[in-house]
């Protein structure tokens, strides 16, 4: 069975157009088409009107409302639950492992984007330190917030290998 959901996902794109044929989901915006084998499905979720299906190498949204001319939106409901409905029913049949539901974020992305804020919080604390005039503390506590930075980079090899 051919299930088709259109959307177009920004008003500068073209449509975007799914398709569920036999056992792959084909993605095709303009002349560009990608192939993902619902075998290969590790994570699908769908709340809010878009569903999320991660597969190894591709994290992959589908939206249920389109921009029409301009930037009005219109629902494409029908044949968004008609495609998610065959979607589910698909990665039931030839993903049983695949996990349903909203995803959580690693312990290795939590850590990344502490690291992240640790690094743009001591260039902050260095910057405003420079512009009063007192260099050398703004030094010091930006030299113990990249320390914590540091110590959470060493963390991220063993939350890699414990494979979160």
């Amino acid at each position: 069975m051919r299930v088709v959901h259109r959307a177009r996902i920004s008003p500068l794109l073209p449509e975007t157009q799914w398709t569920l044929e036999g056992e792959d989901l084909v993605e095709r915006r303009g002349g560009r088409e990608r192939r993902f084998q619902m075998s290969r499905l590790r994570r699908m979720s769908i709340a809010e009107g878009f569903a999320r299906l991660d597969f190894p190498r591709a994290r992959l949204r589908i939206p249920a409302r389109s921009f029409a001319s301009g930037v009005t939106i219109e629902d494409h409901g029908a044949s968004f639950r008609a495609l998610t409905e065959a979607l589910a029913a698909e990665a039931a049949a030839r993903a049983p492992s695949v996990r349903l539901g909203p995803s959580q974020p690693s312990g290795a992305e939590l850590v990344v984007w502490t690291i992240g804020l640790f690094g743009l919080g001591a260039l902050a604390m260095l910057a405003w330190s420079l512009l009063a005039g007192a260099w050398a503390l703004g030094l010091a506590l930006a030299a113990r917030l990249a320390f914590v930075a540091i110590l959470a980079l060493a963390v991220l090899p063993w939350l890699a290998r414990r494979g979160e």
